[in-house]
C-alpha cells in the first residue's frame, strides 16, 4: 500500500459493522473522532478519507464506508446522505413477500446518492487507479455459497488474486445490504456469468478479520 502520506507510524484502519436500524451511530462517534483528530493537528477539518487508509464495511456499515472512501463525503454530509436514504428506503414496509422493504426504493435511493456525489449513477466500485490515497471495501456473500462464511469483497481498487466483481457502487451497495429478511438479493453478471449476492452481515457482520488479511496482499 502506498500513498503520499508517513506511514512510519502505521495504518489508519475505519472498518464499520452492521448495523442494521442503528446504523447512524458509527457515523455520529466518527464525527466526534474527526473533531478531535483536526484539533490534536491544530487545523482545519479532516475529512476521513484524508485520515484514514482503508475504509470497509458490512451491511449499513459498508454503505457508510463507501460514502466516506470511494465517494469521499465529509462526515457531516455522510450523516445528511444517510438519515435521508433511511427514511426513503426504510420508512414503509412491505405488505407482501418475503423481504420486509422493497429493493427498488433502495436501488433508486443508492443510485441517487451516487448520481448526486459524482455526476454518475453508474460510477465503477473500482477507480482504476494504481495509487489511492484511501481504499474502499464493502463486503457481500455470494448467495450460492453461504456455508463457507467466506465474504465477498468489493475493493475500489485493483487486485490480481480474487479480483472484486467489476460492478457499479450501487450495485456493491445493493448486495452488501441485501439481507434475506430485509431486501432480496442482487444478481450481477461477472464475465458475463450471473452471481447472486446476499448482504454481507450473514456471514461477516464485523469484517476487521477480513480487512486485516486484505491489507497483508495490499
Amino acid at each position: 500500500m502506498q500513498n503520499n502520506r508517513d506511514r512510519s507510524s502505521g495504518l489508519n484502519i475505519l472498518c464499520i459493522d452492521g448495523g442494521g436500524v442503528l446504523g447512524l451511530s458509527p457515523l455520529i462517534i466518527l464525527q466526534e473522532i474527526m473533531h478531535r483528530a483536526a484539533a490534536a493537528k491544530s487545523g482545519g477539518m479532516i475529512h476521513p478519507y484524508e485520515y484514514f487508509d482503508v475504509i470497509a464495511g458490512t451491511g449499513t456499515g459498508g454503505i457508510s464506508a463507501c460514502m466516506l472512501g470511494r465517494l469521499r463525503m465529509p462526515i457531516k454530509k455522510a450523516i445528511l446522505e444517510y438519515a435521508t436514504l433511511a427514511k426513503d428506503v426504510f420508512q414503509d414496509t412491505k405488505l407482501t413477500g418475503t423481504t420486509m422493504y422493497k429493493s427498488t426504493k433502495l436501488q433508486v435511493a443508492l443510485k441517487g446518492m451516487v448520481r448526486e456525489a459524482t455526476g454518475d449513477e453508474g460510477e465503477m466500485m473500482n477507480e482504476r487507479r494504481e495509487h489511492t490515497a484511501s481504499k474502499t471495501i464493502v463486503f457481500a456473500m455470494a448467495e450460492h455459497d453461504l456455508d463457507a462464511s467466506l465474504p465477498v469483497l468489493f475493493r475500489s481498487y485493483t487486485v490480481i488474486e480474487n479480483p472484486s466483481p467489476d460492478c457499479t457502487i450501487s450495485e456493491a451497495l445493493q448486495a452488501t445490504m441485501a439481507h434475506p429478511d430485509l431486501f432480496r438479493s442482487i444478481i450481477i453478471l461477472e464475465s458475463s456469468v450471473p452471481q447472486s449476492f446476499v448482504g454481507g452481515e450473514l456471514g461477516c457482520s464485523n469484517p476487521i478479520v477480513h480487512v486485516l488479511s486484505e491489507i497483508e496482499r495490499i
